[in-house]
């Protein structure tokens, strides 16, 4: 089988109308997704893949992926397959394109949404999830499918091959029967910074009674509301259940430093991004001003060199790996090896079009051949998943392991005729 044509397509979703996905930094969200489909000579076989924006840009991301088409066009699945980490270097060290990265921002984008699409359209041609598939991989030969580029000084392939070993020996023989697992996670649904007292307080109530006990809210635009919002949760959740807050960048350090001690009294779990997401010094001064508190960051972190310096520095607690931020498997892997190196706890970042049908793929391949972390964690924010043909599945708070071939990111057809920017029906 061989590769046809690779299409893109610009989809955004007007969620900017009902204040989803707002918080101190993004108040008018349109929730989007670069779509990319890879047609082959089979008319049943197609990958897909998405990285996610939230509407401006997405079409820059679109366009980028144009350079990258002639690396797989034409080529055998086989051959993909195979070489997948030469055509991924030569995705994300282009020695033009990187000019405008390297390996960072639109074209890192793009390539995530490349990626995401060929390593669906491999799992699915051997009939596997996606996590399936990477845990029945021979070690040695997943490991040359990955980019270790810059990491030696931290994670050389001999520890990560040892890593990975380690944990394959806990696992059954069968692996068929880890389909059963359950993966524990919290919602981020209640507390959008957009919405009032009145909306928070009835998802609060609603997401209670179905069953969770992780509980994350938007903080930032103002220390008084934050601290009156914190009160209203935690008087909903009651003491026993679990706080996060996320305020998306907006503060310095020295403000954070500050505001957590503000906070401190609402028993949070965790400070999400609490300034700029490249500052690693200015993490480390935020821990060493309150070692009592933890810090977690990676939706916004670039490449597998930040999150090198991130977890070397031991300037987060917590590593949320975003699948459409870095370039796809080939980058999260090494990511989530260096975190189960450290003992760092891996909490991916979902708040998006398709991230949680991706990150559900994540967690299993970290939890079942990569970390011997004990905690289990993942967000989970229903977000746009009516658009999916076969969206995550939760019960009782936690994701219910895909079976179906592939990496689960397919929108309806409907969704994509009506939301399509150029064309759709919804926009012209």
């Amino acid at each position: 089988m061989r590769v046809l044509k690779v299409n893109t397509q610009d989809i955004r979703f007007p969620t900017s109308k009902e204040n989803l996905g707002t918080d101190a930094v993004h108040v008018d969200c349109d929730y989007s997704a670069t779509y990319v489909t890879i047609e082959t000579d089979d008319q049943n076989l197609t990958g897909i893949g998405l990285t996610f924006t939230i509407g401006k840009g997405n079409d820059l991301c679109c366009k980028s992926i144009e350079y990258f088409k002639e690396f797989i066009e034409g080529k055998k699945i086989t051959d993909i397959e195979k070489d997948i980490s030469l055509i991924w270097e030569k995705v994300t060290n282009h020695s033009q394109l990187r000019w405008v990265g390297p390996q960072k921002g639109v074209t890192h984008l793009a390539a995530a949404a490349f990626f995401n699409a060929i390593w669906d359209l491999i799992s699915k041609y051997y009939k596997k999830p996606l996590w399936q598939y990477i845990i029945d991989l021979d070690t040695k030969d997943l490991i040359d499918k990955l980019s270790f580029t810059y990491l030696d000084d931290v994670l050389t392939k001999k520890e990560a091959e040892e890593i990975i070993n380690e944990n394959k020996k806990k696992l059954l023989e069968n692996t068929s029967s880890l389909s059963t697992t359950i993966f524990p996670a919290y919602t981020t649904a209640v507390g959008w910074l957009g919405y009032s007292d009145e909306k928070m307080t009835k998802l609060a109530e609603e997401n209670l009674k179905k069953g969770w006990t992780h509980f994350k809210m938007k903080v930032g635009q103002d220390i008084k509301r934050d601290i009156h919002r914190c009160q209203l949760i935690r008087s909903i959740i009651g003491k026993d259940k679990k706080l996060m807050v996320d305020s998306n960048q907006i503060w310095s350090v020295n403000e954070t430093i500050e505001y957590i001690s503000q906070l401190k009294q609402f028993d949070i779990m965790f400070y999400e991004e609490p300034t700029n997401p490249d500052d690693i010094i200015g993490f480390k001064k935020i821990k060493n001003a309150h070692p009592d508190v933890k810090l977690a960051t990676g939706e916004m972190i670039q490449n597998k060199v930040m999150f090198k310096q991130f977890i070397e520095n031991k300037s987060l607690d917590y590593c949320q790996i975003d699948s459409c931020r870095v370039a796809s498997i080939n980058e999260i892997i090494p990511v989530l090896l260096m975190a189960s190196k450290h003992n760092i706890p891996v909490i991916p970042h979902a708040g998006g079009v398709g991230l949680c049908e991706y990150v559900q793929h994540l967690n299993l391949i970290n939890k079942f051949i990569i970390t011997n972390n004990d905690l289990s964690l993942s967000e989970y924010a229903e977000s746009c998943s009516e658009h999916f043909e076969n969206p995550a599945i939760i019960e009782k708070g936690g994701y219910v392991t895909p079976t179906e071939p592939g990496y689960s990111v397919r929108i309806k057809e409907s969704s994509l005729k009506e939301f399509d920017f150029n064309n759709g029906s919804y926009w012209n």
